[in-house]
């Protein structure tokens, strides 16, 4: 009984400390249903814009009805129409509906020599699948499929065909009873065939019409059949189904699919509204994008409407406030053979420390270990890096641009005594400054003028001037403190102003430029600028720093402000974006089960994310990976270990 006990307590252990944390984050934690909702019913998970009830949802084509009363219970998307919903993604929903049609003939015609008619016996032999007026399309993951023998499935358009395929058998008996669809199904003979469905389309057609008269021979079975499937992936059980299913049509709704090998299921697109994203971000009260996290994006030219996605580095519900949060790198892995940690720093690939060990010199790291605890440089940069994550750098960047005076000159020209211009040149790297930093300046009666751009000869500027109402400051005074603020602000009198950095910057210079024509220089002959995170206000200044006539060295300085001094970093993989960087699997660095993402609009370059229900490393072989499914295999493992001792 003891040792039942014991079994069962190290199963509880290994459960809550290595499954729970290992849950996919988009439902493990952080907000999921609108605050106060369900966020599921049976196994599925429904977060917003989905919702059970009226309330709960973003508007009625998103409310999801709970079947409780089925174990486990399944969800419904009954307001539109009356069918299972089987997995919520943040771009498609999966639903149990495969809009089936068929046509069955009387064989006996044969022996009349006449036109084989229809019989009685016939479900349906044409469709119609309109989504217009609803936020879902069907997507092009799905393909028409038609099993059979000797007819055709057609799309009619109007008065055009606009798509369709065969399905055509070379004997009654040749497979044992079962027939299959391969991967991309067009060849003749195997009784199944699949024509594509477009991107985005609303409104579908489909009829099936019989060919065993082009073929002069008896029809082998009298039913065939045509339905929406969604297309399987090259490492899915290929989809196969009984040949008496084409005896009569109540065979197969009588199975409702249960002898295939892989019941069909429709993937639908959804989307937030019909504007996009520019129409849509003019109307605050109606903007689904809710997260300040979020970014908008939009859908192709042919479909109407957008959808929000949390900016590179972040995850989870885009359409809740603070539904989005950083990823963190904490559980990852470096490439094989190779450190993933210095000091308290965790180091996953594309970064990595030594030889062999990163992707390209940009993301290598010099572990120092003659600190204690070691303490991670970025090689590039040679400065320390303070934090790593999927889409950012943290360094600790104390470098300035200065500019000081003679105030004995005041009453005939100021001279600058000593000039410094703040250069910080990324042109060459696989970073950008990220838009989380400000250009600060500190001092009295000074302007600083930030140019940015992708290389030196860029020419977007910015500025903001520092300025102090009390100019017989005490020697005692020792330090300051830069106002927040969301866009270039200062208070006139701080003596400091903040300007922002843009995203996408690779190219920063930064200057200063007297002002004490407008307001006397007295006190103060030196004033500083350097690139700092936004939430980094505070800054340590003593007062002997701010006149050049003390001789402090420049390395005392930058010691002065060096703890709240880091920079922000956004990183990328390559110079182009997905859909140019997938031509060449060779260099591609998204790996198994993993989505790409553009890095910018005007920058080249990608990130990989893992996909929905998928953690690991996406630059890593083999790729992501199902935690749930290989923890269970785990706990299956310590189970037999258990039980064999």
């Amino acid at each position: 009984m003891r040792s039942n006990i014991s079994i069962i307590a190290l199963q509880l252990i290994y459960i809550f400390n290595f499954i729970f944390p290992l849950l996919p984050q988009a439902f493990s934690t952080g907000l999921i249903a609108k605050p106060g909702c369900q966020d599921r019913c049976g196994n599925l998970s429904i977060p917003y814009p989905f919702g059970v009830g009226s309330d709960c949802s973003l508007d009625p084509s998103f409310t999801i009805s709970c079947n409780t009363f089925s174990d486990p219970p399944k969800a419904y998307l009954s307001n539109i129409f009356n069918i299972q919903v089987i997995e919520i993604n943040e771009t498609y929903i999966r639903v149990r509906y495969p809009y089936l049609i068929s046509a069955c003939y009387n064989l006996s015609d044969y022996q009349s020599g006449t036109e084989l008619n229809m019989t009685a016996d016939s479900y349906k032999h044409s469709m119609n699948v309109d989504l217009s007026g609803t936020p879902y399309t069907l997507s092009s993951r799905n393909q028409l499929t038609a099993i059979g023998c000797d007819d055709v499935v057609l799309q009619p358009n109007g008065s055009y065909v606009s798509g369709g395929c065969s399905a055509v058998c070379t004997d009654k008996n040749d497979t044992g009873g079962v027939r299959y669809c391969p991967y991309n199904a067009t060849s003749l003979g195997n009784g199944c065939c699949q024509a594509y469905i477009s991107s985005g389309t609303t409104f579908l057609r489909a009829q099936l019409i019989d060919l065993s008269g082009k073929f002069v021979r008896r029809k082998l079975f009298p039913c065939s059949y045509a339905f929406v499937m969604e297309m399987r992936d090259s490492n899915e059980t290929v989809f196969s189904y009984p040949l008496y299913y084409l005896d009569n049509s109540s065979a197969l709704l009588n199975d409702n699919w249960a002898s295939t090998t892989r019941p069909p299921v429709v993937r639908l697109d959804w989307k937030i509204g019909a504007e996009n994203c520019s129409q849509a971000k003019l109307n605050p009260n109606t903007y689904a994008c809710r997260d300040e996290k979020s970014v908008c994006v939009g859908l192709s030219d042919l479909v109407e409407g957008y959808q929000c996605s949390c900016v590179p580095g972040y995850e989870g519900n885009p359409y809740l406030t603070r539904g989005c949060r950083a990823i963190s790198f904490s559980s990852t892995i470096a490439k094989f053979g190779c450190p993933d940690q210095c000091g308290k720093l965790s180091i996953p690939f594309p970064f990595g420390v030594g030889r062999n060990c990163y992707l390209e010199p940009s993301f290598e790291i010099i572990c120092n270990t003659s600190t204690n605890p070691p303490k991670a440089y970025l090689r590039v940069l040679d400065k320390e890096i303070v934090e790593l994550n999927s889409s950012r750098v943290m360094v600790n960047y104390p470098n300035l641009g200065l500019a000081c005076y003679h105030l004995s000159n005041y009453d005939h020209r100021i001279n600058k005594t000593d000039v410094q211009s703040l250069v910080i040149d990324l042109s060459r790297t696989q970073y950008t400054l990220s838009d989380e930093n400000w250009i600060t300046t500190i001092g009295c009666d000074d302007m600083v003028v930030g140019i940015f751009g992708q290389s030196n000869q860029s020419f977007i500027r910015s500025g903001c001037a520092n300025v102090c109402w009390n100019r017989q400051l005490s020697p005692s005074y020792h330090g300051g403190y830069c106002p927040d603020g969301t866009t270039s602000s200062y208070w006139p009198g701080d003596g400091c102003c903040r300007t922002p950095v843009p995203s996408g910057t690779a190219y920063l210079e930064v200057n200063l430029s007297n002002l004490s024509g407008r307001w006397p220089r007295t006190n103060f002959s030196c004033s500083y600028a350097f690139v700092q995170h936004i939430d980094d206000q505070s800054y340590e200044m003593y007062y002997p720093i701010f006149d050049n006539s003390t001789g402090i060295k420049l390395d005392h300085l930058l010691r002065g402000i060096s703890e709240t001094s880091n920079m922000a970093l956004d990183w990328r993989i390559g110079a182009v974006n997905c859909e140019a960087a997938q031509r060449n699997l060779a260099t591609f660095a998204c790996k198994g089960n993993t989505t790409c993402v553009d890095f910018d609009a005007t920058v080249g370059g990608y990130l990989c994310n893992c996909s929905v229900g998928y953690q690991g490393n996406p630059y890593l072989t083999p790729g992501c990976r199902d935690g749930m499914s290989r923890e269970l295999h785990n706990l299956e493992h310590l189970n037999l270990l258990l039980n064999t001792n």
